[in-house]
């Protein structure tokens, strides 16, 4: 319910005019009028029968508006209307009511206060207007908003998954195989680096949603180092020959989010390459062709794989969450895969934003 400023009362319409009553019954509004003192109907337009199917003859008093109020809006409305007329005030209400056959219909009522010259209230006019396809409407608006809502979450969910996956996921696998092929005890030292990398990794998918916070790395180099050093090391351990091949500067950097999605397909597909492709050599390119294309590769010779046959099992997780990752950003994934070759191909087009 709405206040409408308080303001100098009028006298009352003059009830015997005829020509006011065949206009006011002529509406699609509810015209109504009530003695305060007496609190009962003096007037009610025939339309409340089309409305809400009760006649014109059954509004007696207050009381039989109020008990056709739904339950859960009758003591607000009933109270903050009796309220606002003893301060003379005019206002609104909106509620469902009644109908002679047990339904609810949404209706605003648009009250003013007719009072005396000590200002005490004398009668009430108004209207009552039906606003059910207003309000359903406003209902259909508010699932849709939540609808969306509810995809948002979703999509941010689908997207944490992807980054624990891509990200701390492939640190494990990393860890693992040290432990696995490494002899005897490890030390202290290198128990702590791994923790700090699952740390650092976790930092990054916190990160990877606010990318808004992500730097982008002055150059090629800067970015790819920290990956280099962590994946060399892996590989040295299981006797696989890397080659890094990766320009010294960008000619166009790309933005934060391509930046993080390139990352995460690094680490996922060389993942890939450890868990399954027991390739000997590895190669990792990266190129500019043009100033707003960025274009990796990511080459092995191990035992390769049939592509149709993995992603029509739907055991090729990794590599839809790869697609998605890189089309997300505005770029195309490609995988070709036989014995002896595996080829990763992403082309990124670059975006200021």
């Amino acid at each position: 319910m709405s206040d409408i400023r308080p303001r100098l009362r009028t006298l009352e319409p003059d009830s015997d005019n005829r020509l006011y009553q065949t206009l006011l019954e002529s509406t699609l509004a509810i015209p109504f009028k009530i003695d305060w003192a007496s609190k009962k109907y003096t007037y009610i337009g025939p339309q409340i029968e089309d409305l809400l199917g009760w006649s014109p003859e059954s509004w007696h008093t207050v009381n039989d508006w109020a008990e056709r109020i739904h339950p859960e809006e009758r003591e607000q409305t009933v109270g903050r209307c009796v309220e606002l007329c003893l301060a003379g005030v005019d206002h609104e209400a909106e509620y469902r009511a009644q109908t002679k056959d047990n339904r609810y219909v949404w209706v605003r009522e648009v009250v003013h206060v007719l009072c005396d010259e000590d200002g005490q209230p004398t009668a009430l006019i108004g209207f009552t207007f039906d606003i059910t396809a207003q309000k359903k409407t406003e209902q259909l608006r508010a699932e849709l908003e939540e609808q969306r809502l509810s995809n948002v979450r979703l999509q941010e969910r689908l997207r944490l998954t992807q980054d624990l996956h891509d990200g701390l996921g492939g640190s494990l696998v990393y860890m693992i195989a040290s432990v696995e092929q490494g002899n005897g005890a490890m030390a202290r030292p290198q128990v702590l680096s791994m923790l700090k990398l699952i740390r650092n990794d976790l930092r990054q998918t916190i990160d990877s949603n606010a990318s808004a916070q992500v730097r982008v790395p002055a150059s090629p180099q800067e970015w790819l180092a920290p990956l280099r050093h962590r994946f060399n090391s892996l590989f040295e351990v299981l006797d696989v020959d890397c080659d890094w091949e990766f320009a010294r500067d960008w000619r166009t950097p790309p933005n934060a989010m391509q930046y993080l999605a390139l990352t995460r397909l690094i680490e996922e597909a060389l993942t890939n390459v450890i868990k399954h492709s027991q390739a000997r050599h590895v190669r990792l390119a990266f190129k500019q062709p043009e100033d707003d294309t960025l274009q990796l590769e990511i080459e092995d010779n191990g035992v390769g794989f049939d592509v149709e046959q993995v992603n029509a099992s739907g055991l090729g997780i990794g590599m839809r969450s790869m697609s998605v990752r890189i089309s997300r950003v505005g770029g195309v994934l490609s995988i070709e895969s036989k014995p002896g070759r595996t080829l990763l191909s992403a082309r990124v087009t670059l975006s200021p934003n």
